[in-house]
């Protein structure tokens, strides 16, 4: 079954859009206006019990599996109803299959937690911080650091985000990630894994975010 087994490297992972007035504008080498975030604004925090991210992943032959991945905390500053950050931690011990049941979600889980994924035992936990927002020809994203294993790497994700005086609501159109940038290279083509053992380096992910706001 390992021969079959893939991995999201998730960010994992967390994506919302903002852009403020008082935010620096810098320019981006693909020439998008862009803006980094500065803190400022009153605080909502991220509901981790319907916060999700979905992940799905698979082989060149098809084969997929599918499952979800949870928020241990997450926060957002919102200043005049636009996103001035976001900081969110991953519950790396979270991940579930969803397409399994029994022994085979058991297994599927229990090694992607291990050496040859996420590691979980000296690894837990993810971080993504939002230090970007923009947008370009394509749509409204946000860029930021996602960290897992260890390894930081900078991504950008497409997001359509809702801000009101009570809620931050944050979703994503399917996206990808290469697993391989963050050490996860199990069956990757990139050590010379033969075709037919291949697991895919891209992971699709879909974000839904829900956070409130803060009573002063």
């Amino acid at each position: 079954m390992k021969n079959k087994i893939w991995i999201i490297s998730l960010g994992l992972a967390v994506a919302i859009y903002g852009c403020g007035k008082k935010s620096q504008e810098v320019t981006t080498e693909s020439g998008a206006a862009a803006n980094t975030l500065d803190g400022s604004g009153e605080v909502y925090l991220v509901d981790t019990l319907v916060s999700v991210i979905e992940w799905t992943g698979g082989t060149p032959t098809n084969y997929k599996h599918n499952g979800n991945m949870r928020l241990k905390e997450g926060r957002f500053t919102v200043n005049e109803n636009l996103l001035t950050s976001g900081k969110f931690t991953i519950d790396i011990n979270s991940i579930n299959n969803l397409d399994q049941t029994g022994k085979d979600k058991s297994n599927l889980e229990q090694h992607l937690k291990e050496a040859d994924f996420f590691e979980v035992g000296k690894f837990p936990l993810g971080n993504f911080e939002i230090t970007q927002t923009k947008t370009d020809s394509t749509g409204q994203k946000v860029v930021g650091n996602l960290t897992l294993k260890g390894k930081t790497n900078s991504i950008e994700i497409p997001v359509t985000l809702t801000i009101d005086d009570k809620t931050i609501s944050a979703e994503t159109p399917e996206f990808t990630i290469d697993r391989t940038k963050w050490g996860i290279v199990y069956q990757s083509g990139i050590i010379g894994t033969l075709k037919n053992d291949l697991i895919n380096d891209e992971v699709i992910i879909k974000l839904k975010i829900i956070a409130n706001k803060q009573v002063q």
